[in-house]
């Protein structure tokens, strides 16, 4: 299922901290047009352990929402200790 080249996509954020969707959603067709196998939301590029539970679950759906089945989704799961 997950063959060939996948991106840990970074997880863009708005200067308030919060995160930035309109980004995130930019950055994902772009990697799908061009021509990415797969998508790694929350992967390991260093900020997953700082997202809530919350902002984790929404950028793994924004991933799947973007994707629309075009490449396969698989979702990181670090340690997604909800941040204090």
């Amino acid at each position: 299922m997950f063959t060939g080249c996948g991106t840990a996509l970074v997880t863009p954020f708005s200067g308030d901290g919060s995160l930035d969707e309109g980004v995130l959603r930019k950055l994902i067709r772009r990697q799908i047009d061009a021509g990415i196998d797969f998508l790694v939301p929350c992967g390991t590029t260093g900020e997953s352990p700082t997202l809530t539970h919350e902002e984790h679950l929404r950028i793994v759906a924004i991933a799947i929402e973007e994707s629309a089945g075009r490449v396969p989704v698989l979702a990181g799961a670090a340690d997604i200790t909800p941040r204090k």
